[in-house]
């Protein structure tokens, strides 16, 4: 056999190999990868809810809790939470149970308190009014 024939089998047998089904390494390689993935989603969720939360009280941490930012905080806390033995907070579901009364209470409370202080202010300003048109002389005199 020449060397351009065994040059293109070799090439022949290259791209086959490429194709083939996956090996057990490969297999788990790919698996761990997805899980990190996947783990470093639902807990950088966390931050980007808590984020939001954050950004309804002080509105320019919302460039602060990017989703990309959110992502790379799920990333790092993933070592961790695999050293400690933590589960995913999907878990957990009293976690999300907190996460949702947020979402629904700290809206509520900033609506609340402002609705309070413009009647606050509402209230001195008719009372203002009230002294001023008291203190007037008649108008007749």
């Amino acid at each position: 056999m020449d060397a351009g024939k065994l040059d293109a089998l070799e090439n022949l047998v290259l791209e086959v190999d490429g194709e083939g089904p996956p090996t057990a390494e490969q297999q788990q390689q790919a698996q761990a990868a997805q899980d990190l993935d996947a783990g470093a989603r639902e807990w950088g969720m966390i931050a980007y809810v808590v984020g939001n939360g954050l950004s309804m009280i002080a509105p320019e941490l919302k460039q602060v809790y990017t989703e990309d930012a959110c992502m790379g905080w799920g990333r790092s806390m993933m070592p961790v939470a695999e050293k400690y033995g933590w589960n995913g907070p999907t878990s957990v579901p009293e976690l999300g149970l907190i996460i949702a009364s947020m979402s629904l209470g700290v809206p509520s409370v900033l609506a609340i308190r402002e609705r309070v202080r413009q009647m606050k202010e509402m209230k001195a300003a008719e009372e203002a009014a009230a002294k001023q048109k008291a203190a007037a002389p008649p108008a007749g005199q």
